[in-house]
């Protein structure tokens, strides 16, 4: 526990001295504060439920192909590219540690980002009565939404050296994960009926918006979505893991 608290607490140490992560919380705030207060008013004139304009989390979790990519692409890109991760992995700590640690700092950096956003919420109770079950099934989705997606992006950022190139897989896998509906509608128009309700089902349950939008997005917590995103997340360490001992057996 404590090498994993040791590179975390490095990592989240650099995400608050990084520009980069400043850029990008700034600019997210800012769009969804002027989205915001721009639905917000819209929502008054109109008499609609508060709830109506509770969208921070939902479009949070749609940029995430763009967000995930770019708080990911350093984390281990950057110790390839400078050769800091050879000395690394010179130290008393396991590859596993050593993952687990960047991923918690980047996560714990995103959750941050998140609760930033609560307030919109705080700002709806003074309007309104929206339905708190709902929020919180909300922005429990969204984390897990946002871990997952950081956890696959993290993949990438072990295998290249190349930050860019890191962060453009990252954003297509992610995008491909979005997108399984789509695969899944494509699937179901197969002429074998029972081949394309099978391969339809399948493709579904592997995107993230299945797990989200017609559950945790609406307040309802399942348990088989939590498990979902929690068996992502431990299997994206796992193949990060794998790639980073591969690195320190070449070296």
């Amino acid at each position: 526990m404590r090498q994993i608290f040791a590179v975390f607490k490095r990592e989240l140490g650099l995400y608050f001295r990084s520009p980069i992560a400043y850029a990008i919380s700034f600019a997210l705030l800012l769009f969804f504060g002027l989205l915001f207060s721009n639905a917000l008013t819209t929502a008054n004139q109109q008499q609609q439920p508060a709830d109506a304009v509770n969208f921070v989390p939902n479009l949070l979790t749609f940029l995430m192909f763009l967000v995930a990519p770019l708080l990911t692409m350093r984390l281990i890109a950057e110790e390839n590219r400078e050769g800091t991760l050879e000395v690394l992995m010179t130290m008393p700590i396991r590859e596993s540690q050593f993952i687990i640690g960047k991923f918690l700092a980047v996560w714990a950096f995103y959750t941050i980002l998140l609760l930033l956003t609560v307030i919109y919420h705080v700002i709806l109770t003074t309007v309104g009565i929206p339905d708190s079950g709902r929020v919180f099934g909300m922005y429990f989705g969204a984390w897990l939404y946002g871990g997952a997606a950081l956890a696959v992006t993290l993949i990438w950022s072990a295998v290249f050296e190349d930050q860019i190139v890191s962060a453009f897989f990252g954003a297509a896998t992610i995008l491909v994960l979005y997108l399984a509906d789509v695969a899944a509608s494509w699937a179901s128009s197969l002429p074998d009926a029972t081949l394309s309700a099978s391969l339809s089902g399948l493709i579904r349950e592997l995107g993230l918006q299945a797990h989200y939008e017609a559950t945790l997005l609406q307040g309802i917590v399942r348990a088989e979505d939590v498990l979902y995103f929690v068996f992502l997340i431990i299997g994206a360490l796992f193949i990060t893991t794998r790639i980073v001992e591969v690195r320190r057996w070449r070296s």
